[in-house]
């Protein structure tokens, strides 16, 4: 009889990516003309993963991702950074760890349970299927244009667990990227299926002494097979009946928020290809609040992606029809076009081009200046 140890293996990977460009945005109120080197066809940022295998297809493990810019993303005088509670000195932005970061536990045939810092699956399905640009100039899910809505005036503080108000003529949208305090299961890829279900935690004291934090209920389901990949995701706010959020402390998070209320944005998208050098994708979806004086909102959006030898050329469109509820007037109409090319260099480095028109203020919502944005990008991205 021979004795065997079986003894568990590890790996640690370090991947990333790097993006600048050149880029100009021209804004038809001329004050907010700007040009700068920053990330435009991607998100800066590496990405630590640590992974055990415990053999019989159990694995546990830590994924801890950073986003960044140069100097923590300070301007050149420190004045966007600056930080009134040391009196106005510029201080960088960010830490480590800032981005999705989770422990996971990974079971073959039970599926995964990740506990952390999560990535929610609307921004999957709007950026990573239903759409030919991902985050940058050109996607319709940036810091600068998106097709959900939020409701009431706070910021999307606590790491997106509320997000802030209704898009306006200066205003183009919010949207939720991941939430703390996150429970997250998905499931193992059965018939070409996979289904995932996520709630981030809820806090309701009631009390001065204590946070409040807005619960958030995370969903989708996918069919992936060959070409074709399409899914259905949602993401809901829930406020509880606390809205003092910690006796003031944090109104410039919950302000305008209604107790008992919901939020849910939803999307259902689709992408095709229709051979090895041409990709189209789709999707729709919207915000619906339940409170009637808070805007709600239908978005559609297209986009395709064709290759030539080293050269991918992209186009992208989306538009947004916002109504208030309760007395059915027009606000939040905007648009989004976004062209786009890339120079693959390598199977990891690229140079790029991108431009996008975004409009605030589309269709019968009024104009204002500021309500329409131009911007052009040149740059060059390398991951590793």
């Amino acid at each position: 009889m021979t004795a065997v140890s079986a003894f568990a293996q590890s790996s640690v990977s370090i991947t990333g990516y790097m993006d600048r460009a050149y880029t100009k945005t021209n804004s038809s109120d001329n004050q907010k003309d700007v040009k700068g080197i920053s990330s435009s066809a991607g998100t800066t940022g590496v990405l630590f993963v640590a992974t055990e295998d415990l053999g019989g297809g159990l694995k546990v493990g830590a994924s801890i991702a950073t986003d960044w810019a140069e100097a923590g993303g300070l301007t050149q005088d420190g004045a966007a950074a600056a930080n009134t509670a040391v009196g106005n000195i510029p201080t960088a932005n960010g830490s480590f760890g800032n981005a999705q970061s989770f422990l996971f536990v990974e079971d073959a045939k039970l599926g995964t349970l990740r506990l952390g810092n999560v990535n929610n699956e609307v921004l999957t399905a709007t950026t990573g299927i239903g759409a030919a640009f991902s985050t940058g100039v050109g996607s319709a899910y940036s810091s600068a244009f998106s097709v959900h809505d939020g409701y009431g005036s706070g910021t999307s503080g606590r790491n997106n667990q509320v997000i802030n108000a209704a898009a306006s003529a200066t205003n183009g949208g919010v949207r939720g990227i991941r939430q703390i305090n996150t429970v997250k299961y998905v499931s193992p890829k059965i018939m070409n299926v996979t289904v995932s279900l996520g709630q981030a935690l809820s806090n309701d004291s009631g009390a001065a002494s204590a946070v409040s934090t807005v619960g958030v209920t995370d969903m989708s389901i996918r069919y992936a097979a060959g070409p074709v990949d399409v899914m259905y995701a949602s993401l809901k706010y829930k406020v509880g009946s606390d809205t003092t959020f910690n006796g003031g402390k944090l109104t410039d998070q919950t302000a305008g928020l209604t107790a008992n209320s919901t939020n849910t944005h939803t999307v259902l998208a689709a992408s095709y290809a229709v051979m090895p050098t041409l990709k189209i994708s789709a999707a729709t979806g919207g915000s619906k609040a339940s409170v009637a004086s808070i805007a709600n909102s239908k978005f559609t959006q297209y986009g395709v992606v064709y290759t030539m030898g080293q050269i991918d050329i992209m186009a992208q469109m989306a538009t947004v029809d916002g109504k208030n509820a309760a007395t059915a007037t027009v606000t939040g109409d905007r648009k989004m076009t976004g062209l786009g090319l890339n120079y693959n260099l390598s199977k990891t480095a690229r140079a790029y081009v991108r431009y996008d028109n975004l409009k605030y203020a589309d269709g019968a919502a009024t104009a204002t200046a500021g309500s329409e944005i131009k911007r052009t990008a040149i740059g060059v991205s390398k991951s590793f």
